[in-house]
């Protein structure tokens, strides 16, 4: 693979092309198009091919129909891509343009997984920092009576918020790895 072709592909700004749907990185058959130069007429095709030719296990999950406006006020198809479906779907684009903005697509694909992974190690910071905070509460609150006024109105609100900031940490990210 040509080493300053990688380097000179383009930097996408992932979260303008990537979202995350029910924990799952998505793109849209339209973002497609525009990034690599296409008309959304012929990405539709070759998702159509695709889709065709895949087993239905691994079709629908990857590829789902979903309509939506244009600017027309007519209501048009497109297509939302899980990472997996994305990489299905460019291995069918050929040529140099296309294998910089695929090469871009991944690197976009993977900034946002570490971008949701960093939000995720930052809620599992806050969360020991918070049980710190409980542990040192407690502590104080043993020590007099007035430490234990103080915890007895501290304890609700700090194990609240530790409550919450678990069970936000406990969420199943459900990026998969492609097989």
């Amino acid at each position: 693979m040509d080493r300053t072709l990688i380097a000179q592909s383009p930097v996408l700004n992932f979260r303008d092309f990537i979202a995350v749907d029910d924990e799952v990185l998505t793109t849209t058959s339209q973002h497609v198009a525009v990034v690599f130069g296409k008309r959304h007429a012929h990405v539709l095709g070759k998702i159509r091919e695709l889709i065709a030719d895949i087993p239905d296990d691994f079709n629908q999950p990857n590829f789902r129909p979903v309509v939506y406006i244009d600017a027309k006020g007519e209501s048009r198809v497109s297509y939302m891509l899980t990472r997996d479906g994305f990489a299905l779907l460019a291995m069918r684009f050929t040529g140099k343009k296309a294998l910089t903005f695929q090469v871009a697509y991944i690197k976009a694909f993977n900034a946002m997984a570490a971008y949701i992974k960093n939000q995720r190690d930052g809620l599992r910071y806050r969360c020991m920092e918070k049980e710190l905070e409980c542990k040192d509460s407690a502590r104080r609150g043993s020590i007099h009576g007035r430490g234990l006024n103080l915890r007895k109105q501290e304890k609700p609100v700090l194990e609240s918020e530790l409550a919450y900031l678990l069970d936000q940490a406990q969420r199943p990210l459900n990026l998969k790895a492609p097989e």
